[in-house]
Parts: C-alpha cells; structure tokens; sequence
C-alpha cells in the first residue's frame, strides 16, 4: 500500500489542505501546531473510522459544522480512493456516513456501512487496524512505550499483534509430524512391496516417456497428413482444371472434324462448280468459233455487193 494523497477539510487546523506524498521517503516539517500530526490522525481516521483514542471533537476544527478527509493510495497496480466525514449534531460530533466511500478508480467498491468499508480495506491492503497503529503508524508516546518495555512484555506486545506463539507451537507440532514421517519412510524403504512398486514407478515413468515420444511423432505425422491432404486438395484441383481443358480439347476437335469435313463438302462443290465452269468456257469457245466461221462467210458477200 503507497498512499499518494491526502485532503483535509476543516480538520484540526486543516481548513482546506492537499498533501501530496512521493515514492520512497516524505517528510513532513513544519512548526510547532501547523498541522503535522494532524495529517496523520486523518490518515487513521480514513482508513479506520475511529479518533484513535480521542474523541471526534479533537478531529473537527472548532468552528467547523462538517469536516472531511480523502486519502487516495494505491495497491498492486490498482488505484483507490476513501473519504469520511465528520458532522456536528448538537453538542456532540459524529461520522457522516453519507460521505464514507470506498473507490478503485471510479468504481464504488462500499459506501454508507461501516463494516463493509473495513472489510474490503483489509482485503486490499491485507493491514488491520491494531497492526497499522503497531507497526505502520506508531504515535511517539507508544513508540517510546514499546522501545523502554521489557524484552518479556515487548516479546508479548509483538505476540499479541502477530501471533507469534501460534506459529511456534506450529513449528513444535510439525517437528512431531516431520519424525513421525521419517521413521514411515524408513519402514516403506525397507517393504518388499514399496521397492516392487519403486520398480514399477520406474517402469511408469519409462512408458511415459516412450508414450510422449510418440505422441510427439504422432503429432509431426498429423501434421505431415495435414499437409499431404493439402497437396492432394491442390492436385485434384489441378486435375478438374486439366479435366476441363481436356474436355475444351475434345470439343474443338469435334469443330475441327466438322470443319474438315463442311471443307471437304465445299471442295467437293467448287470442283462440281469448275467442271461446270470450263463446259460453260468450252460452250462459250464453241460459240464463239461458230459466230467467226459465220462472219467470214457473211464478209465475202458484203465484200461483192460493194464491187
């Protein structure tokens, strides 16, 4: 958890005051009664709700009907937002709870109770309220409290907050457990049957490993499948589109035979036609000898009648 800024509104002498805080070291300096401490009380009264061993009346500025504090902070890369309230009624001062939110980023994770906000503060930030005052926050009369006790009394203030003597007789009882283990193992060492089944465990592990290997060879035949599929998907392809160009083939040539055959019908006609042709010419030779064989024998008479 990295607090990253705090908001005062009529706390203490806090009228209106944003403290920003940076990574690594913050120091806050000032003189005496300008509101140091105060930025601490209101970091606890944020995040826990109550005045740490005083009452509201030492939160809220004196002259102040309302007050109230937001602390945005960050945890595990997320970003949140808290804010409380503090409202004067009558002579005494209380939570405004309708100012208590709990925010990442923009989302209201709970508002309003009390109980629910302290219950995902400490799912978020995994601190309670005793250990953030302990250890996180520790006020300088406590501080000095805890370094002057005695190492017995220090020991069970520490043990109080972390529950060491639980995790040392955890530690005892799993020593118990660890030799009741290892005298188990010695025994199974020594059994026919365990050793039977160390072989057998062997054996397992032996067919396991052929039974990876050819699965991974299954895998590079599949994949070896998978390609030859596609290879014959672009062969039967390529035989529809050799189909089609033989089926085009034979239909030209059919065209072809037609053709050879309407030629030769046409030849067969123009020799038909020429024969026909040259008896005509022959007709028209004929003729025209006999009209010259007629022309001479007319042009000797005409020539007689001209004497």
């Amino acid at each position: 958890m990295r607090i990253e800024l705090v908001q005062l509104e009529n706390i203490r002498s806090h009228v209106k005051s944003t403290v920003p805080f940076t990574r690594g070291f913050n120091c806050l300096v000032g003189g005496l009664g300008c509101g140091k401490s105060s930025v601490l009380y209101a970091i606890d009264f944020a995040l826990f709700g109550d005045p740490l061993g005083r009452s509201y009346n030492y939160l809220l500025r004196e002259d102040a009907e309302t007050g109230k504090v937001t602390v945005q902070f960050s945890q595990n890369g997320k970003s949140y937002t808290i804010s409380r309230g503090l409202k004067r009624r009558g002579k005494g001062i209380s939570q405004d709870f309708d100012q208590l939110k709990l925010l990442e980023g923009e989302k209201l994770v709970a508002s309003v109770k009390s109980e629910a906000v302290a219950e995902q503060l400490k799912a978020i930030t995994g601190l309670d309220k005793d250990v953030f005052r302990e250890i996180v926050w520790v006020r300088q009369e406590r501080l000095k409290e805890l370094l002057d006790a005695k190492p017995r009394e220090r020991q069970k203030r520490l043990d109080e907050l972390f529950g060491l003597s639980d995790y040392e007789k955890a530690w005892s009882n799993l020593a118990g457990y660890q030799r009741e283990y290892e005298g188990e193992k010695r025994a199974y060492e020594k059994d026919p049957d365990v050793i039977g089944m160390e072989k057998l465990n062997m054996e397992y592990n032996q067919t396991a490993e052929e039974f990876s290997r050819l699965e991974i060879e299954l895998q590079g035949i599949a994949k070896k499948l998978e390609e030859a599929r596609k290879t014959l998907e672009e062969a039967d392809l390529k035989l529809k589109e050799l189909e089609e160009i033989r089926n085009l083939t034979e239909e030209l040539k059919r065209k072809e035979a037609q053709l050879q055959v309407n030629l030769t019908n046409i030849e067969d006609a123009s020799a038909g036609l020429a024969g026909k042709i040259e008896e005509k010419k022959n007709l028209i030779e004929n003729f025209k000898q006999r009209l010259s064989t007629a022309e001479n024998r007319l042009n000797p008479t005409r020539l007689g009648s001209r004497k």
